[in-house]
């Protein structure tokens, strides 16, 4: 009897941790049906952009991007996927976030947005690129180092 309620607990606690983790993760944005939500406003300067892929049952693409708010206060701060090639091996976001409903203070605020995607074509991503309202940085996965951005792609409507 002991060992039922033994092996019950250990088995909530896994699917406790399962839940947990793969909250942490979010679908490859190119793979969703969702639509960008319109609120969002792009954020002002992209300091830096670093991605990696994390190897494991279902690799999980890694980006850290670090920017600049016009304002503080901003929230819900994601990446959002740009239209560009499919086949040239780059991925390229917008940075954006929700400015505050009040404006009191112009102060120009660091943020960072880090994101883990899941079911990401893994061998076809090469680059990964970050808009912002004046610059664009990107990484190369492959040469796991800073590179120049060089895609063509647009932002979603």
């Amino acid at each position: 009897m002991n060992r039922t309620i033994f092996f019950g607990a250990m088995a909530a606690v896994v699917l406790i941790s399962a839940s947990v983790l793969a909250a942490d993760t979010i679908p490859w944005p190119w793979a969703s049906k969702s639509t960008p939500d319109p609120a969002l406003a792009a954020l002002t300067e992209i300091g830096g952009v670093t991605a990696s892929i994390e190897k494991s049952d279902k690799p999980l693409v890694s980006i850290t991007v670090n920017a600049t708010a016009s304002t503080p206060n901003y929230s819900d701060l994601q990446l959002v996927p740009r239209m560009g090639d499919p086949k040239d091996l780059i991925f390229a976001f917008d940075a954006k976030g929700r400015p505050p409903q009040n404006v009191n203070d112009q102060a120009v605020t660091q943020v960072t947005i880090s994101a883990k995607y899941s079911d990401a074509p893994i061998a076809k991503v090469g680059v990964i690129e970050v808009y912002g309202q004046k610059n664009c940085k990107a990484y190369s996965i492959t040469d796991n180092k800073a590179v120049e951005c060089t895609s063509k792609s647009m932002p979603q409507q």
